[in-house]
């Protein structure tokens, strides 16, 4: 997950801007998973001196963890996963 765009840490872009990103992103992406196929989405927010994380843990098969080094990252992502399926989401 490239959090960075135009040297800023996610940050609100243009529809044609937007539209371009998605499409760099999804060229780096390291796996897909379809939302029927997730179990649990798992964030912990970043402190002082460390990282947070997300897991995302599929119905089969291993989760995966991307380390968030931002608290912004953190912010935005659990806004987005709350969207995208509350009932799922979970946060420390």
């Amino acid at each position: 997950m490239a959090g960075f765009i135009h040297g800023e840490l996610m940050p609100r872009l243009s529809p044609d801007e937007s539209a371009k990103a998605i499409t760099d992103l999804d060229r780096m992406k390291d796996f897909e998973m379809e939302k029927d196929q997730i179990n649990r989405i798992e964030l912990k927010k970043p402190d002082l001196l460390g990282t947070g994380h997300i897991v995302i843990t599929p119905k089969e098969g291993k989760p995966e963890k991307i380390t968030l080094r931002h608290r912004i990252a953190y912010d935005r992502l659990m806004t987005l996963t709350r969207a995208f399926s509350p009932e799922i989401v979970s946060s420390s």
